[in-house]
């Protein structure tokens, strides 16, 4: 399973595989970390976003980890 990379709502966004499902982030124009998406909001990264390699993606948002956050990957392992 791959993270899936999205321009969104003129920003960033992700589809990354955690345990047994995907979960979506995103980060508005009014934050500066990231979002976890509801699923309408994820299917709206297919709908009305753009899919984007992992090099676009970066070349346009910057790295994440490197000019953006971290995704949370500990979010749901409590």
């Amino acid at each position: 399973m791959e993270t899936l990379y999205f321009s969104w709502e003129e920003g960033p966004a992700v589809l990354k595989p955690v345990g047994d499902g995907d979960f979506g982030y995103f980060i508005t124009p009014e934050s500066s970390d990231w979002t976890l998406a509801t699923p309408n909001q994820v299917a709206d990264f297919f709908i009305d976003g753009s899919r984007m390699s992992k090099s676009e993606f970066e070349n346009m948002f910057g790295v994440i980890g490197n000019g953006l956050p971290d995704l949370p990957d500990n979010f749901f392992k409590k």
